[in-house]
């Protein structure tokens, strides 16, 4: 890998990069998933779910800190031979092609909705992908920056959301815990497709520019991205109620029709045109991924790998953005097969590294 520093992320910039792989369009119907279960404490259920980007990201730094230069892709087939090693990186590929095509097919149902009804979904997607392949083509640096300029853009948006507190209800968030345990816990599985994404640190951890900086950053996205997930869930419900977040398959846009700007006709446009920009971003990392973990198993160099996957998430996004059925019965099956994969891989890897230094440290005792 080039070490170089031209091509190397800021702290800042690796924060961003982490949280555009997991804050994408399906964020916006967060609430239409989790609410119809554990009704007005679903925004529990959601904070519960930070267990899992935490612990992921915490055991990725136990493995990170024992091979700062060598990403997932070496370090498995360090630990698990050449043959077995590819094929684990294989399966982890898997879920990044899978994803942009889902995120792909997302952007395309909220620009049908909202935007541009009248254009075909082949369209849409040629022109989402284009633009996104162009720029993973560009390198990860290039990628690291727009990340970090997009992220500031919606955070900023984000907090004109406020002002649904003025006109929300509190009796729509009580009875707090009313649900029970046991629907806020089946609400905290059906978060895990929206929360998937952090394990790209172990991929990406060799481009920032202070690996001691690591574990830092990436809480530090793990905690932004935490606190847009619960204030979604939870202004949402707060500002509908229960009964009216269903009946809209994009619930939280709705919170942005309480904006009232006289310069500005309808807020929720504005709201839409950047959103299309983070969906620009988180496409374009799951491109560049794709192409990055490829690159590895094939050795053909990452640019033209940017190019030819190109009519493969075509294909894959036509076909999912065709058949809701199909979707949901594949992203229902594949996103707890990822979880359940990354979380035996991963810490299987972080066991084996810890075993090898402990054993290390005991052979250096003993001479």
């Amino acid at each position: 890998m080039n070490k170089e520093k031209k091509y190397l992320l800021t702290s800042n910039q690796f924060t961003f990069f982490l949280m555009a792989f997991v804050i994408g369009p399906a964020f916006l119907r967060l609430p239409n998933v989790i609410v119809p279960i554990a009704q007005q404490d679903a925004w529990i259920a959601a904070a519960i779910a930070i267990i899992y980007p935490v612990g992921t990201i915490l055991i990725s730094c136990l493995i990170i800190k024992k091979h700062p230069n060598e990403n997932i892709l070496i370090i498995s087939k360090k630990y698990f031979g050449k043959i077995v090693g590819t094929i684990l990186n294989t399966v982890f590929m898997l879920q990044f092609i899978l994803y942009t095509a889902a995120v792909t097919e997302d952007f395309v149902r909220l620009t049908r909705t909202y935007i541009v009804g009248f254009i075909p979904a082949s369209k849409i997607i040629v022109i989402a992908i284009s633009l996104a392949a162009y720029n993973a083509f560009k390198g990860i640096k290039v990628i690291g920056k727009s990340c970090e300029v997009i992220s500031y853009i919606f955070i900023v948006m984000l907090f004109f959301s406020l002002s649904a507190l003025k006109y929300g209800n509190l009796s729509n968030i009580q009875p707090v815990f009313a649900s029970g345990a046991g629907n806020i816990l089946m609400a905290f599985k059906e978060t895990l497709y929206f929360y998937t994404g952090w394990e790209a640190i172990l991929l990406f951890h060799p481009y920032i520019e202070d690996i001691n900086s690591i574990k830092k950053s990436a809480l530090k996205g793990v905690g932004i991205a935490a606190a847009i997930w619960v204030w979604t869930v939870f202004i949402t419900i707060y500002y509908l109620g229960v009964d009216i977040v269903p009946k809209s398959y994009w619930s939280f846009v709705m919170v942005f029709e309480s904006i009232h700007i006289p310069i500005i006709n309808n807020f929720r446009y504005v709201f839409m045109f950047t959103w299309v920009l983070v969906i620009f971003r988180i496409i374009s990392n799951y491109h560049f991924a794709t192409a990055f973990i490829l690159n590895d198993l094939t050795k053909i160099n990452i640019k033209k790998l940017c190019v030819i996957i190109y009519p493969f998430i075509f294909y894959l996004s036509l076909k999912l953005s065709s058949s809701n059925l199909l979707r949901q019965k594949l992203i229902g099956f594949a996103t707890p097969a990822f979880v359940i994969f990354n979380l035996i891989f991963i810490s299987l890897i972080a066991l084996l590294v810890r075993f090898k230094y402990k054993m290390g440290e005991g052979v250096k005792e003993l001479n």
